[in-house]
């Protein structure tokens, strides 16, 4: 007898991820996940239980991967210069195809945005604490006296991401690295105390 396919879980749940990120949640149908993944029904059942308890457990990757990546730079950079580090990061020294893609996470709030409230929650979840990372190290700049006088670091941590949202859906629109790169100086230019 012919030995059964074997499938690796873990290419498998790479391809569902970069199923969903190319074409989103509601447009991704069991059977291109079932085709990317190269699973019988029963196997990715099995595996990943459902299409929601899939995507769940991507986003979770996700996100920590994301909050990996912001803690790395942390151990290197402070204040300013840690925002920057991380959005020359993950938004300007990325290939072309992944600038196109844009964030999962983004693009997924988007799509949920008062049309499925729990997945929506889920996405939101992350970013809120991205913005909480930002405002650690707009501290971080007002107690080094960079943060501009009469600015609150939690107002400047929302308009941080603010502009990383904007800067994702741009970036899905074709936005240049050039471009993407001058608004995250136009950015800590306007918050920095030395432009002042």
């Amino acid at each position: 007898m012919p030995r059964p396919v074997q499938i690796d879980r873990r290419q498998a749940f790479r391809a569902a991820r970069d199923q969903f990120w190319r074409c989103g949640y509601a447009a991704t149908s069991m059977q291109q996940l079932l085709r990317v993944t190269g699973m019988g029904a029963g196997s990715f059942y099995a595996a990943f239980g459902s299409k929601p308890a899939l995507f769940a457990a991507l986003i979770d990757e996700y996100a920590r991967w994301s909050a990996a990546r912001f803690d790395s730079v942390r151990e290197q950079h402070r204040g300013f210069h840690a925002i920057e580090a991380f959005l020359d990061d993950t938004l300007v020294n990325l290939s072309d195809e992944d600038r196109r893609k844009g964030c999962l996470l983004v693009n997924s709030a988007l799509e949920f945005d008062g049309v499925q409230p729990e997945l929506h929650a889920l996405v939101t979840a992350p970013l809120a604490a991205l913005q909480r990372s930002f405002e650690a190290c707009l501290v971080e700049a007002t107690d080094d006296g960079a943060l501009q006088a009469g600015i609150e670091s939690a107002a400047a941590a929302g308009l941080v991401m603010t502009l990383v949202q904007g800067l994702r859906v741009e970036s899905r629109r074709g936005m240049s690295r050039a471009q993407a790169r001058q608004r995250i100086q136009l950015l800590i230019s306007a918050l920095s105390q030395d432009s002042h």
